[in-house]
């Protein structure tokens, strides 16, 4: 669904419209409501799912479908450094989370090699962050991530250029005012959920009195957010290991 379409009035500044019940061509023909509106879907809307889209730490399961790139950058590895500041992809948009690290195991090596992730919880997550450079050197076997900090462990001690391999989830693109064909980068049967959560915003706010408006907007984000999550989990499966607890009979 792009953003706006006046022809057909199948964007989502005119279902916009009509959930908050007015008059077509209202926002669309008005620049400080598209504006609003504009803001409402990337302040309102997007902030709400991304949670939903990028919770999976150790798998990519979602990537903006405005992207024209994969995921995935690269980095000189430095000898002597184990902390590398990681803010933004080529394309300048966020990087919000990292789902895996490979590296060049030499100076000369072609093949990247998967490192494992440290937690901040683990023993050696305070070596990561600050090793003891007498010992703690050598080809990196695992990763810490804090904040926008990746931290190797342990420290490298050769140089190679390009020699980490990042995968990362990052920001969605947003949405300009003067945008016309741009649809949201989430597949097509949940764009509604990027006028509705702006239009259930707007009633609040305007129509605390229409119960009705307001609990089916609400019913119909509910349902289809939780759609949206099933799919993402049957998409992208993921390996769950169950465990069986024992039970005692004496």
């Amino acid at each position: 669904m792009v953003f706006s379409d006046t022809s057909t009035y199948d964007g989502l500044v005119q279902h916009y419209e009509r959930w908050t019940r007015q008059p077509r061509g209202v926002v669309s023909g008005d620049n400080d409501l598209l504006k609003a509106f504009a803001s409402d879907v990337n302040s309102l809307a997007f902030p709400e799912l991304m949670p939903m889209l990028l919770a999976y730490n150790d798998q990519i399961r979602w990537d903006d479908l405005n992207n024209t790139d994969a995921p995935v950058g690269y980095v000189t590895l430095a000898s002597g450094q184990s902390d590398y500041k990681v803010t933004v992809d080529d394309n300048s948009m966020d990087i919000l989370n990292l789902t895996g690290v490979r590296i060049k195991q030499s100076s000369t090596d072609t093949i990247y090699t998967p490192l494992k992730r440290l937690t901040a919880d683990d023993p050696l997550a305070k070596n990561a962050i600050s090793p003891d450079t007498t010992s703690e050197v050598g080809i990196p076997q695992y990763f810490l991530e804090l904040g926008n900090v990746l931290y190797l462990y342990p420290q490298p001690n050769y140089t190679a250029s390009s020699g980490i391999e990042l995968f990362f989830g990052r920001q969605h693109s947003y949405f300009a005012y003067t945008d016309t064909t741009k649809e949201p980068g989430i597949p097509l049967t949940f764009h509604a959920l990027c006028f509705l959560i702006p239009a259930l915003a707007w009633n609040e706010i305007n129509r605390t009195d229409d119960g009705n408006l307001l609990g089916s907007i609400r019913a119909r984000i509910a349902q289809l957010k939780s759609d949206l999550q099933s799919m993402i989990n049957l998409r992208n499966p993921t390996n769950v290991v169950l465990s069986v607890a024992e039970e005692s009979y004496e």
